[in-house]
């Protein structure tokens, strides 16, 4: 086997060494006079790939052998000081010398002082001066000066770099092509504003903010260089959108909830206010739900909404049986922070059977919830956090059979651990006043147990009892739960958990616990979740086998 060993370098050096080295691309077939030739051009090689690093004082040795299979070089090589760079002066005319991002990104380059030579960073100084030109709008600057001189004797280095960066352009007329919408409505999502400075920043902005608003396929923004007087750039701006109507249809099955069957349908466009429309249906032996809401965007429709809906949802488990019905309507706000706040008020009828008595109440039920998000990959968190807090109440009137107020608090968060692993730690806090728990509706009840809560006991299995056993549910809700990840091939892991916690009243609190190992795919779709969990407290039963999918930031 071909063979080129390369000894007394830094590992940086050595890799630039390599890529450098002719010689490294040969195979043992290769002629033994062009091996000769190629031993003899790696001085040249060895010095020039050292020098970009700043190694102008290396000195080597070398040894070439042939033997009856192959041929090896050994290159003993002492790669000397780094030339240090002593001085960086970057001078700025035309209208940069007054931007300040542009001088911070000159004071940023000149900190560079004091450390060794790489031409590559030399050359990355340069290609930043010319992006942040491009970036903010200097489309006629150049250099007219570019010089480095290395002090070989010295073992210094000087840069000088004069950027003339002449005229900083203005947006002009940005002319909107698309017939889907009210151009007044469009005009909401576009942050360029004609005669402010131009930044590649505020295109980059509307364009996302358009690609998120959900009625357009396509969008493409660009300004029109070649069309610029008096000193201001045109936008173009074509939307492609989106077709009307989308349907979904969707098979599955949840451990806790048993076989799925879930259908969708949206209306993206009901009016040229955009208006839209969604659906959804979700069926199950333990859950079914059916829900239908109309939204309108309000003055700033990138992060205010206003909805109006309602739903059915019917739910049997070994703990209770309910069928509920609900009126809503919620207004929805996005902070610049990344928290998303819903304010709603919520009417609500439910009949429910708990502890073998039938019953049903009426509530009206103003409230709120605030949820953050943050992940560094959507579909694959390795890092991230997801906290919830949620709030609503009822005061008893001729429209609401009881007074209560209910608050509710959950958090996950996940981070790296060495040799591809992650923790995940879950919990949940919540609490409820109530001035007759007897009419109290099973939905507004804490229950414990199952895949999102502690695994090893089956879905709302969890809480309160009566005299006769019945689990009843309760005022208060506890859960913990702490997870260790490990990767074990591209798309697979396993993974070893503890959950502990459960739903109680202050009078009566016992602490459940389970534990178990599982798997996890992380397939095309996201993520999918296997788990075998054994309760370590009593329990129905021995061991509970759990299946779920998504992600839980």
């Amino acid at each position: 086997m071909a063979e080129v060993n390369l000894s007394g370098l830094s590992d940086e050096a050595e890799t630039n060494v390599k890529l450098t080295l002719s010689l490294e691309q040969e195979a043992c077939d290769s002629p033994e006079w062009k091996i000769g030739q190629l031993f003899v051009k790696a001085a040249q090689e060895i010095d020039l790939a050292l020098r970009a690093l700043g190694y102008y004082h290396a000195v080597n040795t070398k040894q070439l052998q042939f033997d009856d299979r192959c041929w090896h070089a050994q290159f003993d090589i002492h790669s000397g000081p780094q030339i240090i760079v002593d001085s960086i002066e970057i001078v700025l005319e035309g209208d940069a010398d007054k931007d300040e991002k542009f001088n911070k990104l000159c004071e940023k380059l000149r900190s560079d002082v004091g450390m060794g030579l790489n031409h590559g960073r030399y050359e990355s100084m340069k290609s930043r001066i010319e992006s942040m030109a491009m970036e903010r709008g200097y489309f006629e600057g150049r250099f007219l000066e570019k010089t480095l001189l290395v002090n070989k004797p010295q073992n210094t280095a000087q840069i000088r770099l004069v950027y003339d960066a002449g005229q900083r352009v203005f947006f002009g007329d940005i002319d909107i092509d698309q017939d889907i919408l009210d151009p007044d409505f469009v005009q909401k999502f576009i942050s360029v504003e004609p005669d402010a400075y131009y930044t590649s920043t505020q295109l980059a902005k509307t364009h996302n903010t358009l690609s998120k608003s959900g009625y357009f396929e396509m969008v493409d923004i660009h300004p029109e260089l070649e069309q610029i007087k008096q000193n201001r750039v045109p936008i173009s701006l074509k939307l492609y959108p989106k077709k009307t109507h989308h349907y979904s249809f969707g098979l599955g099955y949840d451990t806790d909830k048993g076989p799925l069957l879930a259908a969708s349908y949206m209306n993206r466009r009901l009016n040229r206010r955009g208006h839209f429309f969604n659906a959804d249906i979700d069926l199950s032996p333990v859950l079914s739900t059916a829900t239908a809401e109309y939204s309108v965007p309000l003055e700033n429709p990138v992060s205010d909404f206003f909805s109006f809906g309602g739903g059915l949802k019917r739910e049997d488990t070994d703990s209770y049986k309910s069928l509920s019905g609900k009126l809503s309507a919620r207004l929805k706000h996005a902070f610049d922070s990344g928290w998303k706040q819903t304010l709603f008020v919520d009417s609500v009828y439910e009949s429910f059977t708990a502890d073998s008595k039938k019953d049903s109440t009426l509530l009206l039920l103003p409230g709120g919830s605030w949820l953050r998000s943050v992940a560094d990959n959507p579909l694959r968190p390795t890092r991230g956090y997801r906290l919830e807090l949620n709030l609503t109440g009822s005061y008893k009137n001729p429209i609401s059979d009881i007074s209560m107020a209910q608050g509710s608090i959950a958090a996950v968060w996940t981070h790296p651990l060495p040799w591809q692993a992650r923790i995940i730690t879950r919990a949940e806090q919540g609490a409820t006043l109530v001035d007759n728990f007897d009419k109290l509706p099973t939905s507004y009840r804490y229950y414990a147990g199952g895949m999102n809560s502690i695994r090893g006991y089956s879905y709302k299995e969890l809480g309160p009892k009566d005299a006769q056993g019945h689990v009843i549910g309760g005022r208060f809700l506890s859960v913990v739960s702490i997870e260790y990840e490990q990767s074990i091939l591209d798309d697979w892991g396993v993974a070893a958990f503890i959950d502990g916690g459960n739903a109680y009243n202050l009078d009566n609190i016992e602490i459940k616990a389970g534990a178990g190992l599982g798997a996890r795919w992380y397939s095309p779709i996201g993520l999918i979740r296997v788990d075998v969990a054994v309760p370590l407290s009593e329990s129905d039963s021995s061991f509970q086998f759990h299946f779920a999918a998504g992600t839980r930031l």
